[in-house]
């Protein structure tokens, strides 16, 4: 019975049925053999939901296109598609189907035009032809010049760019917000005492670009700042146990599970910081 429900068409036949009851679905385009996802995908769209591919490289563009049109979001990469001429038809493909081209910038970033995927100049151009854009500071430092660049073009074309920022929010954090960037940021790496008010700057920043701060509560933060921020405007999400019913942290928990986030402000998941 278990080899009958981890068979191909078992596991076609659920997805088809999540598609169906209009789900927001998440699927690796190495899951499903292509005529099922565009299927799902076009079933899921008339249903209302949302359905993401995860593009590893398995499909040519020629099918992406496809799948774009039928209303797939494609979530890609640097290290699944670095050709700026697939990613502009990806684009424009998107754009038909009404879905969305997301790309997620693992490598490093330089102003050497001639680094490929890894040079500013790439990035600047799928921005501005409708790609959003996702980079992290994790593992490779960002220059907030190159960010603010980024924020600006694709501001200007109706992308947008989400930073993931790990490490105190520094000063040039705020040309970023100010240019259009929604700004991901951990409790973790904040002082409550110092940077209350550079954080407020930030949000207020955001907004008028249209942009926003995302704040991931890991550990817990002082409880006025908390709500100090989220009334600023913060996006809150909490990361942490939820509190008692007699907690004065509770209803702020309630309050910050209505206002979500939209979901091209991060990539995929909100459960974790890239």
């Amino acid at each position: 019975m278990s080899e009958e429900k981890n068979s191909p068409q078992a596991k076609a036949f659920e997805l088809l049925s999540r598609a169906k009851k209009g789900l927001e679905i998440t699927v690796r385009d190495d899951q499903q053999e292509f005529a099922t996802l565009l299927d799902a995908a076009k079933i899921c769209r008339r249903q209302g939901g949302r359905f993401r591919l995860v593009d590893s490289g398995k499909f040519s563009l020629f099918d992406l296109e496809w799948l774009a049109e039928a209303g797939a979001d494609i979530y890609t990469s640097d290290e699944a598609r670095a050709d700026k001429t697939e990613l502009d038809l990806l684009a424009r493909a998107c754009a038909r189907g009404n879905s969305v081209a997301a790309f997620f910038q693992h490598g490093a970033l330089r102003e050497d035009p001639e680094s490929g995927p890894s040079s500013l100049d790439f990035l600047l151009e799928i921005g501005r032809r409708g790609v959003d854009l996702h980079l992290t500071n994790r593992e490779k430092a960002r220059e907030f010049s190159h960010l603010v660049a980024l924020a600006h073009a694709c501001r200007q074309a109706g992308s947008l760019l989400v930073y993931y920022h790990h490490g105190r929010p520094g000063t040039g954090l705020e040309d970023v917000a100010r240019n259009g960037a929604w700004i991901h940021l951990s409790d973790r790496s904040i002082n409550a005492e110092e940077d209350g008010q550079l954080l407020a700057d930030l949000i207020r920043q955001a907004e008028a670009a249209r942009a926003g701060l995302v704040l991931h509560v890991e550990t817990g933060l002082d409880l006025t700042l908390l709500r100090q921020l989220f009334h600023a405007g913060a996006y809150v999400l909490f990361k942490t146990p939820p509190s008692d019913s007699w907690s004065s942290l509770r209803p702020l928990e309630t309050e910050a599970r209505k206002r979500a986030p939209g979901f091209r402000t991060y990539y995929l998941y909100t459960t974790f910081l890239p």
